[in-house]
């Protein structure tokens, strides 16, 4: 039986203001700007199930296709399982592409799952009707399997719920929804197959390394591998 524990819901984001203005501890770096806009994470119209894993600065990139889709006016669902959101990194994104951060809130909804039951409840009971009620089609789960990771959980009900969880999210992208999965290493390595099993469901598959000189990624599509740099210099974890 599913854990009916209680959550946040799907909400507008509100960013901590200091004197009417986002509060940033971290000049932006010069080249952020074209991280939100090109980078291989973006939300286009032809995906549909992406994961982008492999290096903890996932979570970080993942907050660049957060920022592309708000500043298109476009509805985004972002629901956290890794306690990852920083405000203060999507105000620095906002400026580097020449806008207000309070211009992008009306467009982030975003809500907090502390337990794997909470993460597979707001997938397949919440997110639905939230979508359909705002006409939306972008959802970002920022490391949806973390809360999978968690020892007091079975592993054989971890197993379950994490299929139910992926079931949910290929309906969705089946329904036209582009879904972007952030996954960094996982925490407890002897439930590393769920993360295997979730890219085998996907449609895109980015995975993110560390270079000599900054970040590098790469994907295979159709036999062809893309790869992508990101100096040090525009790191968002450096």
């Amino acid at each position: 039986m599913m854990s009916r524990t209680s959550f946040p819901q799907i909400r507008p984001l509100q960013l901590p203001l200091v004197n009417g203005m986002i509060e940033s501890p971290v000049p932006s770096p010069v080249s952020v700007d074209r991280l939100v806009h090109q980078g291989p994470w973006r939300l286009t119209q032809s995906d549909g199930l992406v994961v982008l894993h492999g290096h903890p600065a996932v979570l970080q990139l993942g907050l660049c296709a957060a920022v592309d889709r708000s500043l298109a006016g476009e509805p985004l669902f972002y629901l956290d399982g890794a306690n990852s959101f920083d405000p203060f990194l999507i105000g620095r994104l906002a400026r580097a592409a020449g806008s207000l951060p309070r211009t992008i809130l009306p467009s982030i909804q975003v809500s907090r799952a502390f337990t794997c039951h909470q993460m597979v409840q707001l997938v397949t009971e919440r997110l639905g009707p939230a979508l359909r009620a705002t006409r939306g089609s972008a959802v970002i789960l920022s490391g949806p399997l973390e809360t999978f990771y968690d020892e007091t959980v079975p592993a054989a009900e971890a197993v379950r719920l994490a299929q139910v969880l992926f079931a949910s999210l290929r309906l969705l992208a089946g329904q036209g929804c582009r879904v972007l999965c952030l996954c960094p290493p996982p925490s407890l390595t002897r439930r590393g197959h769920l993360l295997e099993a979730l890219r085998r469901k996907a449609d895109r598959v980015i995975e993110a390394m560390e270079g000599q000189e900054g970040l590098l990624l790469r994907e295979r599509r159709a036999g062809v591998l893309s790869t992508w740099h990101i100096p040090r210099e525009a790191w968002l974890g450096a």
